[in-house]
């Protein structure tokens, strides 16, 4: 027997809070989907067999109808809009299942690193993205871009760097993936005139090197912060301060 495509049909408004990220979450891991507002149009649950009977250059059909039979339907929380749908996607034993759902499942088994905002960005994306990457760490990043698209880089490391406010009123954050860095800090920092000291809490705490003051003082805190997290996740010295060397030159 062989197993049809799967093709995920999203229900929601285009207005939904967090919707560009899901988008880009399914973009990145490669996942078929086409979107469905149901304040705009009828859901297209009955497309199956019209897909199979009508030519795919045929300009009246939606864009949903040309994508191909829908195996998955993902809702959003709100459904009245098509709740009068239900018996024609139980008879066509299509798959239902929330996008809160869909997204556990997704992360079920990741690594997820939340990072509070505002944050230290470079080239866009977080500091702490951009440290682990360079650390040889291969972590992606789902992060909003400037121009409000959202950008999910899948890469084959442990770890996910996903903003904080992404799942706000959605769903609870605390609940996905494996929650990573957790624990009480192990390293700290102080700030001297000309230098970033950081330290680990190891017998005491011990100095493990130094930075030169961050480029943008009101971000200096933040930065700081961050590169400590990289130490409790067990980035070495030396690829922290590889990784940073090109931002001073930059900046």
């Amino acid at each position: 027997m062989v197993w049809p495509r799967r093709n995920i049909e999203l229900v929601a408004s285009s207005a939904a809070p967090g919707i560009a990220g899901v988008r880009a979450l399914l973009k990145g891991i490669q996942l078929d989907f086409c979107e469905v507002d149901p304040t705009k149009e009828d859901l297209s649950l009955g497309l199956t067999d019209r897909w199979m009977e009508e030519p795919f250059e045929d300009t009246s059909l939606s864009e949903s109808e040309k994508f191909g039979p829908i195996t998955e339907l993902v809702y959003w929380p709100e459904r009245q809009e098509y709740d009068l749908q239900q018996e024609k996607v139980l008879a066509q034993g299509v798959k239902q299942q929330s996008v809160q759902s869909l997204i556990h499942n997704i992360l079920e088994d990741e690594h997820i690193l939340w990072v509070s905002e505002p944050a230290v960005l470079i080239e866009e994306r977080p500091l702490l993205g951009y440290i682990l990457n360079e650390a040889g760490f291969e972590a992606t990043i789902l992060w909003p871009m400037a121009d409000e698209k959202w950008q999910c880089e899948r890469k084959r490391g442990l770890h996910w760097v996903i903003p904080e406010s992404w799942l706000t009123g959605l769903m609870d954050k605390s609940s996905l993936g494996r929650i990573t860095g957790t624990d009480k800090e192990k390293a700290s920092w102080v700030v001297r005139e000309t230098r970033i000291d950081f330290y680990r809490a190891q017998d005491g705490q011990t100095f493990i090197g130094h930075l030169p003051r961050w480029p943008e003082l009101s971000k200096e805190q933040t930065a700081a912060q961050t590169i400590a997290r990289c130490i409790d996740l067990g980035v070495s010295w030396l690829d922290i301060s590889l990784a940073l060397n090109s931002i001073w030159k930059n900046l």
